[in-house]
C-alpha cells in the first residue's frame, strides 16, 4: 500500500504536452533530495492529453528493436512515450528518492487493440505502491493510456531505487554461503541470438530518451556502482516482442516480464521461447544459455481490467 496515502490528498497535476526528456534528465541529474531515514511517498497522478507519437522517435525505435513500420504502435511503445511522465512524477516534490541510478525489475503492458499512429492518446501516470526491500526502494509506476473514453493500454512498471548504507563484505559473503542450489534451467523449443556492441544502450537510448547512466558508457556506469554499463531492460523486452510477434496483430494481449541478471555491454545474448496454451513463455539469457536476464510471457488475450 501507499504510504500514508489513506490520509493525504492526491497530488494530480494536468499537462497539455508531454515534457522534454531533455530537460526532466538534466532536473534529474541535478536534483538532489533530502535524505530520510524512512523515505515517505505520496499519491502522485500526471495526465497528459491528446498526445500522438513522433514520427522520427518511432522510427528510431522500430529500426533498434525490431519492428516492422506498419499503421499500429508496437506493443511497447507506449511505454516509451511515457518516460518522460515517469521522470516528472519521480522529481516531484511527493517523491524522496533521487530516480538517477533506478533500476527496472518489471514491466507488464496490457492492450484491448493495438493503438494506431494517428491515435490521439490521453496519458495517466501515477504512483501505485512502494515497498522497502534488502537494497532499498521499490515503486509501482501505473500507466493507462486512453482513446476518447476507452482504457486502450495500461503498464505496470516496478523500479528499484537504491537506499541507505550499501552491503558490507561479511554480508555479501553470509549470502553467498547461504544462497540455495542453482535452479533446474527450463527447457524451451526455440531460441534466437542477437550480439550487443558496446554502443548499443547508447543506441536504445537515442531512440527511447532514456539516458540513465548506467546504460552509456563504462565510466558512468561505474559512477553508478556497476562495473560495465547494462542494457536496458525495456530494449530487451521490446526485441523479444519484435521477435515473437513478427506477424502484425491488433487484438487483445498481455506481456508481463521480470528483469533478472544485467546484461553488460558488449554480449551476446540468446531469446529462448516455447508455445503454451495460454500463449508464449519466453526467456532471455547470456551466450551459454544458463543465467536468465529476463523472464516473461505472452499472451495474445486479455487486456486491462482483465
Amino acid at each position: 500500500m501507499r504510504d500514508g496515502a489513506g490520509s493525504e490528498a492526491i497530488h494530480d497535476i494536468q499537462l497539455d504536452v508531454i515534457p522534454s526528456i531533455t530537460r526532466m534528465l538534466v532536473r534529474a541529474a541535478i536534483t538532489r533530495k533530502t535524505k530520510q531515514a524512512t523515505p515517505h511517498f505520496l499519491p502522485i497522478t500526471i495526465t497528459a492529453r491528446s498526445i500522438r507519437a513522433d514520427a522520427k522517435r518511432l522510427a528510431k525505435f522500430q529500426d533498434v528493436c525490431g519492428f516492422a513500420a506498419t499503421e499500429q504502435l508496437p506493443l511497447p511503445y507506449p511505454h516509451i512515450m511515457a518516460f518522460a511522465l515517469h521522470l516528472q512524477l519521480m522529481l516531484e516534490p511527493g517523491f524522496p528518492l533521487t530516480p538517477m541510478g533506478a533500476v527496472h525489475i518489471r514491466n507488464r503492458i496490457r492492450q484491448t487493440r493495438a493503438l494506431r499512429v494517428d491515435d490521439s492518446m490521453d496519458f495517466t501516470v501515477s504512483l501505485d505502491d512502494s515497498r522497502q526491500v534488502a537494497k532499498g526502494y521499490e515503486i509501482d509506476i501505473i500507466t493507462e493510456v486512453r482513446v476518447g473514453n476507452e482504457l486502450i493500454w495500461d503498464d505496470l512498471s516496478t523500479m528499484l531505487l537504491r537506499h541507505g548504507r550499501p552491503e558490507t563484505k561479511e554480508q555479501t559473503e553470509i549470502k553467498a554461503q547461504t544462497k540455495p542450489a542453482p535452479a533446474v534451467i527450463p527447457s524451451f523449443d526455440n531460441s534466437v541470438s542477437w550480439h550487443l556492441a558496446a554502443n548499443k544502450g547508447r543506441q536504445y537510448a537515442a531512440a527511447s530518451g532514456d539516458y540513465n547512466p548506467i546504460h552509456l558508457y563504462l565510466f558512468t556506469a561505474r559512477l553508478m556502482g556497476f562495473k560495465r554499463q547494462i542494457m536496458h531492460g525495456m530494449w530487451s523486452k521490446s526485441r523479444s516482442v519484435a521477435h515473437l510477434m513478427q506477424q502484425a496483430y491488433s487484438g487483445p494481449a498481455e506481456v508481463d516480464v521480470w528483469f533478472k541478471l544485467p546484461v553488460f555491454l558488449p554480449s551476446t545474448v540468446s531469446l529462448y521461447y516455447s508455445n503454451t496454451n495460454s500463449g508464449i513463455d519466453f526467456e532471455m539469457r547470456d551466450s551459454e544459455g544458463k543465467k536468465p536476464h529476463m523472464k516473461g510471457s505472452l499472451q495474445l488475450s486479455g487486456g486491462p481490467g482483465q
